[in-house]
């Protein structure tokens, strides 16, 4: 079946050229001069991908971009822009774009970006209508409800199909081991070899036998000649975990084998080529690393060619019932236990410092020391119960937020609160604060990108 195209394009000429190009890539398209008229066309038609040029008479593409993001309808919008400008292309994508043309338009390029957008936009159509069967084997273990999580389903589903290096971001505990199995799941390499190592666990010598193999002899123990991880890749994927923990040395070897896709065995000197796709991952800031001098650039930008940031549990509300209820189901088994209402209280209000592995934790302590059906507030770790009490002391200012709260998490907490009574209205909320509106875009973007849920402006 032809998916079809929305071309939005003021250009008549350029226009029907771009139809022309579509009904020879086997699409459908379908022409209109201005975002409004496009909109409408999503809205009344069943449209699966949008190629839109930047600017139009009216709203413009930016507009149109934000109205199909905002509707999350799971249709990819590529961009087209009359100028090379990096950053206009940057922000298209920071703003939800699936990717970008310059004018003009590169035909293969076009093409290469086409054929994702279609496996993204069918990734997205097999969850809508049957929970796919991709999709449901992807994110089977991705248990959530949250606007964050949501999100970031969307993200795995749109970049797992390609064969771009990933850098997934987020903080120790929120299960970035469990989004790289679910990118590899929802790859073209899914069959493949899938190799994992983590990169903070080895000393620097037994790392690079790990990455590369040794040969006979080139250590004491080297008793016969060993392939590693990048070999048994070959062909799939190399999950690499704290990849901000891996020595100097050995980053300049990585860097090498994500250029020239080759390498030699310690102690060798034979070249082995290969073909494998890297996901890495961190908890730590890689950029303030580079700064510092203890993390390659070049090598940082290799690796980020796309990140992916998984939200902290404490950003996820109700996804943390969810997650304990499994958990606990899990640790159970045929034993029934249930976590009473004040119980999710304190979950909920709890603030997670170490996310879902603390969670899990906790899980397995109340599955063995609850002899009860019911699980009650005193059968709690003091420090979620604490947390709770410290948290309602101190005021309705900082209301929802435990006590070491930094100072950026209280401001959240603050331009929030004040959207919740403002039912949503921006201009009324940034008046009340006290900042520009142009302020609280911003700052909303940046609570967007790093998972907190925002679904209640939509309400």
């Amino acid at each position: 079946m032809k998916l079809n195209v929305l071309v939005v394009e003021d250009n008549e000429v350029a226009g029907e050229s771009l139809l022309e190009l579509l009904e020879e890539f086997d699409y459908k398209g379908v022409l209109k001069a201005t975002a409004e008229e496009g909109l409408e066309t999503i809205q009344k038609s069943d449209i699966d991908i949008v190629l839109a040029d930047l600017a139009l008479p009216g709203q413009d593409g930016m507009w149109l971009l934000e109205q199909v993001h905002e509707n999350d309808n799971g249709i990819p919008v590529i961009m087209i822009t009359g100028n090379a400008s990096v950053d206009t292309a940057v922000q298209a994508i920071k703003n939800g774009a699936y990717d970008y043309l310059s004018k003009p338009i590169d035909i293969n390029r076009l093409s290469t970006i086409l054929t994702g957008a279609s496996r993204m936009r069918q990734i997205s159509l097999q969850n809508e209508i049957l929970s796919g069967e991709q999709g449901s084997d992807s994110f089977s273990q991705m248990i959530g409800e949250s606007e964050a999580i949501t999100k970031l389903k969307t993200v795995i589903g749109r970049v797992g199909p390609t064969q771009a290096s990933v850098l997934i971001l987020g903080e120790s505990g929120t299960g970035k081991e469990l989004v790289a199995n679910s990118l590899v799941a929802c790859s073209k390499r899914s069959k493949s070899p899938y190799v994992k190592l983590n990169s903070a666990a080895l000393p620097k010598d037994t790392l690079e036998s790990e990455l590369f193999g040794h040969v006979k002899g080139s250590f004491t123990g080297a008793i016969k000649d060993r392939k590693g991880r990048f070999e048994l890749a070959h062909g799939g994927t190399l999950f690499l975990d704290e990849i901000g923990d891996m020595p100097m040395e050995t980053q300049v070897k990585l860097l090498r084998v994500l250029q020239e896709g080759e390498f030699e065995r310690v102690g060798g000197s034979e070249v082995i080529k290969v073909d494998v796709r890297i996901i890495a991952a961190t908890n730590r800031n890689l950029l303030q690393a580079v700064e510092e001098g203890r993390f390659r650039e070049d090598l940082y930008y290799r690796l980020n060619v796309i990140d992916v940031k998984v939200p902290p549990l404490r950003t996820r509300g109700k996804d943390i019932i969810l997650l304990a209820k499994s958990m606990l189901e899990d640790f159970c088994g045929s034993e029934k236990k249930t976590l009473s209402e004040d119980v999710k209280s304190l979950l909920l209000a709890y603030r997670w410092p170490g996310n879902i592995r603390e969670l899990k934790n906790v899980m397995e302590r109340l599955s063995i020391i609850v002899t009860e059906e019911l699980i009650l507030p005193s059968d709690l770790p003091l420090e979620i119960t604490s947390s709770s009490s410290s948290s309602s002391s101190s005021g309705a200012a900082n209301a929802g937020l435990s006590e070491g709260a930094t100072m950026d998490e209280i401001e959240r907490n603050a331009i929030l609160s004040t959207l919740q009574k403002t039912k949503g209205v921006k201009s009324e909320a940034a008046k009340a604060l006290g900042i520009g509106l142009k302020t609280l875009y911003r700052k909303l973007e940046k609570y967007a990108e790093e998972g907190v849920d925002l679904s209640f402006l939509k309400s």
